[in-house]
């Protein structure tokens, strides 16, 4: 009888874990696989087989996929056409999908965003009614497309503002009108219902996030209400700070300050790096330059995810992981992608074969 009360008592114990520990977001960022496709790029899973990018991350543990939008890019690419057509390969492998909202025509990070040219003359009036119709016609467009978007970042990396120079970080009420805008617009789509993110940097400092979002609360243009997730970006690579430790008192204090989910929106890790200044020491020494290696990363970002206080941590994001032409992903590492590169049929056929760490989202 004991030894049947202790299995029951251990098993309960195990399922009521299992659950708060689930990720509703195990997510692969896929934005330029039409870029790739376009250089003729052909993706193979580990044993050779040739498949889509998208069923090659869903059949090894992904349940999302992360699509950037542009307003106006002069050559099209990362646009709201572009985007649809990636939201309809997501939809027909049965992944829902993550917007991540750039506003602007090129790329938003904190030194970059620059205001679409379109909008460039505009007050801070026009500017921020352009922001709320231009995010409702993004999600009323998905949802013509019957693609499910359950997700939506407004606006990226904005720890030094957004749609410069009016919203810059030295105007938090700009700042704040611009985020009530991209909030209003999701609220008057037909996605209603999509989950609104602000997605920050430096995701190992809890001094960046709380400075951002006690001025955001403090600017008198912005209710704390109005969204419902919190992304950060999270690298090993920009600063001896970016520990594990650090990551987890940030994240931790998040929860227990703002009430909100709380999500890895950007990590990676590489396979091949010969500079390591900016890496903290105790990274090094755990995680070695490998596919093992980037498992072992995201687990254990995955960990720390999980035990954030009143199960507020809910998905962990991988930025681009078939973008083989650009492996680096802008780091300064050679290669963090999860896919080996053979060029040698190059231009007419380059082939991308995933490395054993495509099945990272499987294991977390």
């Amino acid at each position: 009888m004991f030894r049947i009360r202790t299995f029951f008592l251990l098993f309960l114990t195990t399922q009521i874990l299992g659950a708060l520990g689930a990720l509703t977001w195990k997510t692969f960022d896929i934005s330029s696989l039409l870029v790739e496709e376009a250089a003729n790029v052909k993706y193979q899973d580990v044993n050779g087989n040739t498949k889509n990018l998208e069923v090659i991350l869903k059949e090894n543990g992904a349940n999302n996929i992360k699509i950037r939008i542009w307003v106006n890019p002069s050559d099209g690419i990362y646009n709201l056409d572009y985007a649809v057509k990636l939201g309809l390969r997501a939809k027909a492998a049965g992944l829902s999908v993550t917007l991540n909202l750039h506003y602007s025509d090129t790329w938003a990070d904190p030194g970059h965003q620059t205001t679409p040219s379109a909008w460039s003359s505009y007050t801070i009036t026009q500017l921020a009614a352009a922001v709320k119709s231009y995010t409702t016609n993004v999600l009323n467009t998905f949802a013509s497309n019957g693609i499910n978007v359950n997700l939506i970042s407004i606006g990226n990396e904005i720890r030094a503002g957004l749609l410069w120079p009016l919203g810059s970080y030295t105007n938090f009420a700009n700042i704040g009108t611009l985020l009530t805008a991209g909030a209003q617009g999701v609220r008057a789509s037909s996605l209603s219902s999509a989950l609104i993110m602000i997605h920050l940097d430096e995701g190992y400092s809890w001094d960046t996030q709380k400075w951002f979002y006690d001025s955001l609360a403090a600017s008198g243009t912005f209710s704390m209400s109005s969204f419902d997730v919190q992304g950060v970006s999270y690298y090993p690579f920009w600063s001896t700070s970016s520990t594990i430790a650090n990551f987890q008192t940030a994240v931790n204090n998040m929860a227990n300050t703002y009430g909100k989910k709380i999500i890895v929106m950007e990590t990676d890790y590489p396979v091949a790096c010969s500079t390591t200044t900016n890496f903290p020491p105790s990274l090094l020494s755990a995680y070695p330059f490998s596919a093992a290696g980037q498992v072992s990363w995201v687990k254990a970002i995955a960990t720390v995810v999980k035990a954030i206080p009143n199960s507020l941590g809910v998905g962990v994001m991988y930025w681009e992981p078939g973008w083989i032409d650009n492996a680096s992903l802008g780091s300064s590492c050679s290669d963090n992608v999860l896919f080996t590169g053979d060029w040698s049929g190059y231009p007419s056929t380059v082939i991308a074969k995933a490395r054993s760490s495509v099945n990272m989202m499987s294991q977390i």
